[in-house]
């Protein structure tokens, strides 16, 4: 159903010794923390994930710190599948930040949405990518990151959270310790291949069986979409 929106690649980047079916991965969200990170497609992938859920019914909340979440590209969707975009729409609640400081103060906020809005689902994009800005002070990050991750850590412990992040293209010294951060709170971590037919291997997933390799079968057709 979502593998309309998939990007694609042309040449693969990583090479993934398990690879997981987007349904298969989708089945195994729970409620808790789960990451999503690759080395440039981690965050195009929010929109593909929400679709399920506001198919379904649910009210779906979009906190975006990496300014990827394309409402067009939903309502196309929904046009071709002969859905209501409207009511689609209608069931997401997105709040955008353009700074980490909005990002915190949002995510500081944002429970009081989620209950407003009965939504048991929130995703997240641009943390901690936001904070590899080589302009930001390491104590400014440092403290950004800390906001971000105490309402995280509140936040997981009472929704289903899916958190997108793209790696850092250069090195961020010690800044990548807020992604090895993240990776300690979530509950489950899938890394994004950088190959044509979206790929994920589990890093760390709690009863997940990965010893059998699965097709992406989802997305086979969406570079021609």
């Amino acid at each position: 159903m979502p593998e309309i929106f998939f990007p694609t690649t042309r040449t693969p980047a990583v090479k993934l010794e398990v690879c997981l079916s987007f349904g298969r991965v989708l089945s195994q969200l729970k409620p808790g923390l789960t990451l999503f990170a690759g080395t440039s497609r981690s965050s195009s992938l929010a929109l593909p994930f929400c679709a399920p859920f506001l198919v379904c019914g649910e009210s779906v909340v979009i906190v975006d710190g990496a300014n990827c979440f394309n409402l067009y590209r939903l309502t196309e969707w929904a046009k071709r599948k002969q859905l209501s975009a409207p009511a689609l729409l209608n069931r997401l609640r997105i709040a955008r930040a353009f700074t980490c400081f909005q990002l915190a103060t949002i995510l500081h906020h944002i429970g009081g949405e989620m209950a407003r809005h009965h939504a048991s689902r929130l995703v997240i994009t641009g943390l901690p990518d936001c904070l590899y800005d080589e302009e930001l002070g390491q104590q400014e990050a440092r403290n950004a990151f800390a906001r971000c991750r105490d309402s995280l850590a509140g936040l997981a412990a009472q929704y289903t959270v899916l958190a997108f992040t793209d790696l850092p293209a250069h090195p961020v010294a010690e800044r990548i310790r807020f992604f090895e951060s993240l990776v300690a709170l979530a509950r489950s971590v899938f890394e994004v291949g950088n190959t044509q037919q979206v790929t994920f291997a589990s890093i760390k997933s709690p009863g997940l069986i990965t010893s059998v390799k699965e097709e992406f079968k989802d997305g086979k057709d969406s570079a021609h979409r």
